[in-house]
Parts: C-alpha cells; sequence; structure tokens
C-alpha cells in the first residue's frame, strides 16, 4: 500500500542584483524583528511575569508596519515566519528545561552572521514553482531563477519554503507534503547491525562498512584554515574571508560523511525488510574520550537516514538497547567479563566460537530486536510481524564495502 511522507527539497537559486539586494534588506529587517520580539518577551517575564505568545505579537505586527514603512516591503508572510522561529525557539528551551540534564540554553540574540534564512510558512493552494519548474515566485519580488537538479525534482505538495544564504550562494528549500512513497519488493529478510569506530558497521551477515573517517583525512587542511582565521584581526575583512573558507572546509567534510550515510542506508535498505540498529547514547559517548571520532562517525546522522530511506521503502527499522551485545557469545550465551576494546576477535572458551567482534555483536542484536520486537521503537516504515530467524554465523573474512556512492 502506498504510503505518503513528508520531504524537502532543496536547490539553488540564482538572483539579480536587485533581488539579491532586496533579500538582503529582508535578513536585516527579519534579523531586528526577531531581535526585538525576543526582548519583548524576555521583559514582559522579567518584569511582569507576563507570557507573550506568538499569536500576541503576530496582531502587532500592523501597527509596527505603520510606524516602521520598511517593514511595508516585506510580506507579511515572512514577518510572521521570523516570529513563529522565535515561538520555536521558545518551545525548544521549554522541552529542554523539562528533559533536564545540562544547560536548557535561554534563545539568544541574533548577530547579522547567525541570521542567514527567511521562512514563509504559508503558500497557500498554489504552487510557488513557475516557468515550468524553472524559477520560484517570491512574493513582493518576483520570478527568481532556479537551478533544480534533474535526478530529484519536487514531488508531493509544498507547504513552506526557506531562502538560505550560505556560503556566498542562495538556496531555496521546500517542506512537501503528501510526496508518494517508493516502497520494495518484499524480500523477508532481517539483519542486524552493529556501528562502530574501526568499522562503520557490521551486520549479522558478515558483511562491513569501511569508516571513511573524512575529518581525519582532511585534518591538514581544516587545521591550517582554522590558524588562518585565528591570526585575523577580529572584525575585519580578512577575518570574514578566512571563516568562509574554513566554513568551506567544513561543509565539504560533511558531504562526504552525509553521501557515506545515504550509500549503506540504501544497500540495507534495499535487500532487508526488517534492520535491527542499536539505540546508542550519542550525546553521552560524544563526551567521552571517544568524542572527535564518534563525531566523525556521525551515527545519529546515519540512524536518521537510515530511517528515512525505510520509511520510503517501506521497510522498518527497530532501536535494540546495546547492552551486553559485544560480550555475548552469539552461539551459546556466555558472557565474557574481560573484552577490551583492542580484541577485535570474539573467541568463546565454552562453545569455541571464533568471529569477529562486531559481527558477533550484530547477531545478538538481531536476536533481541527479533525476540522483543512487539516492544521496541520502530523508525521508519510500518510495524509488521517479523518472519521466524535464526542465527548466522559467517566464520573468516567479512565482505568490506567502501564509502563510494552507488
Amino acid at each position: 500500500m502506498m504510503v505518503d511522507v513528508t520531504r524537502s527539497y532543496r536547490y539553488r537559486l540564482m538572483p539579480t542584483r536587485a533581488q539579491e539586494a532586496v533579500l538582503f534588506g529582508w535578513l536585516r529587517l527579519t534579523r531586528e524583528l526577531y531581535n526585538a520580539a525576543l526582548e519583548e518577551r524576555r521583559d514582559a517575564w522579567s518584569k511582569q511575569r507576563k507570557s507573550v505568545t506568538a499569536f500576541d505579537q503576530m496582531k502587532q505586527l500592523p501597527a509596527i508596519r505603520a510606524d516602521r514603512p520598511e517593514f511595508n516591503s516585506i510580506p507579511i508572510v515572512v514577518l510572521r515566519g521570523a516570529l513563529r522561529r522565535l515561538d520555536r525557539a521558545f518551545a525548544a528551551f521549554f522541552r529542554r528545561c523539562k528533559e533536564g540534564g545540562g544547560r536548557p540554553g535561554f534563545p539568544r540574540f541574533k548577530s547579522a552572521r547567525r541570521w542567514d534564512s527567511l521562512l514563509v510558512d504559508d503558500l497557500g493552494q498554489r504552487s510557488p514553482l513557475v516557468a515550468g519548474g524553472k524559477r520560484v515566485a517570491v512574493p513582493l519580488i518576483g520570478k527568481v531563477k532556479l537551478r533544480m537538479a534533474d535526478d530529484r525534482p519536487l514531488r508531493g505538495t509544498p507547504k513552506a519554503m526557506r531562502l538560505t544564504f550560505d556560503l556566498g550562494k542562495w538556496y531555496v528549500t521546500f517542506a512537501c507534503v503528501d510526496v508518494p512513497a517508493k516502497p520494495l519488493p518484499a524480500t523477508d529478510a532481517t539483519v542486524g547491525v552493529d556501528i562502530g569506530l574501526l568499522t562503520f558497521a557490521a551486520t549479522s551477515d558478515g558483511e562491513m562498512f569501511s569508516n571513511p573517517r573524512p575529518l581525519r583525512a582532511a585534518r591538514i587542511a581544516v587545521e591550517r584554515a582554522q590558524r588562518r582565521v585565528s591570526r585575523r584581526r577580529c572584525g575585519s575583512k580578512r577575518r570574514r574571508l578566512a571563516a568562509r573558507t574554513l566554513a568551506r572546509r567544513h561543509a565539504h567534510v560533511a558531504g562526504i560523511r552525509r553521501e557515506h550515510h545515504i550509500t549503506v542506508a540504501r544497500s540495507l535498505v534495499e535487500r532487508y525488510d526488517t534492520i535491527y540498529v542499536e539505540d546508542l547514547n550519542v550525546k553521552g559517548l560524544a563526551r567521552s574520550a571517544l568524542a572527535k571520532s564518534v563525531n566523525d562517525a556521525g551515527w545519529s546522522t546515519f540512524c536518521h537516514w537510515l530511517g528515512v530511506k525505510a520509511e520510503e521503502a517501506a521497510r522498518q527499522v527497530v532501536k535494540v538497547a546495546p547492552a551486553g551485545t559485544s560480550k555475548t557469545c552469539s552461539f551459546c550465551g556466555c558472557v565474557k567479563e574481560a573484552l577490551p576494546l583492542s580484541e577485535r576477535i570474539f573467541h568463546c572458551d565454552a562453545c569455541g566460537l571464533t568471529i569477529d567482534r562486531d559481527v558477533n555483536a550484530a547477531v545478538n542484536i538481531k536476536r533481541a530486536g527479533t525476540l522483543a520486537q512487539g516492544a521496541a521503537p520502530a523508525v521508519g516504515g510500518r510495524r509488521r510481524s517479523a518472519p521466524s530467524t535464526k542465527a548466522a554465523h559467517r566464520h573468516g573474512h567479512a565482505r568490506r564495502v567502501g564509502s563510494s556512492s552507488g
């Protein structure tokens, strides 16, 4: 059965100089509105213990436009979008306060370098694409040239769009609903996946995916760019240019990591109906001695893309508690108390099983997920009963898959 999903599509914008000047003016004024609204909320609570809502502030927009005529050049939906962004920032702040565990982080005022996007969250019933999908209609600006990727056309119904200025270029992001899914044929196969650092991912079938470590590979270039920024005088034009170079270095690293995650996720989703993965405490691990390697691997982002691809293909991703999966023999269930990280081959003294450490953990993850699937949280496709499985062991050398796009 076809299931509609929600997706976002990002494309390059090619505004003229006149259009770009208008967009920069909108950024300046919407940032001023955001900061003023934040100050109003903060002062109302600190002085009068009164909460100001986004609706209360939106009702003031006509008076603001009457006092400040320059705000009349900005569409009302863009002004409302700035106030909604502030409302979401406060909602996230209150959520963090309830969750506890660290400083919640009060919403802060935005500087020019931290305010680079315009939100239009009410497109109505008309599609913003015009001229056969070659231009996008922006209120009060007109038609802006759009460079749409041929391999990723816009699908579904656009409900909102965001105009972003990133590293000297403009982009538009459409949030679309009712995007038709593309379910893959059922394979009746299940797999357990153990994610790590030395090997990015190992499956219960003995397959291994290598870890490209993009940040480590680009370490020299990133460190040089960082030193160049630190040597420039604060506030100078040379420092801004050096900071932009550093941002490009990090964007390149993030792009490599993203493509690797999508490649691995697609490979798993295409072959398995149900995928069991570890429910790791990535935030806790990112504060450990392995923080740099954990952040370079990007486990949380990989789980996100795995869920996205599974939802599109009507597959199922189930998270399993990782406790004891590495130290337990996947054949007899015997637990090894002493198993250092440097020991990559698991050898069971009770039954004599010799298997790769990560593959052994993946088999245990698959078994635990199969037994507890009824209670385990599912991510991605709809839940359905899994076929009965039995532990499968692959001895010897496992096949290693690279990180290139496929």
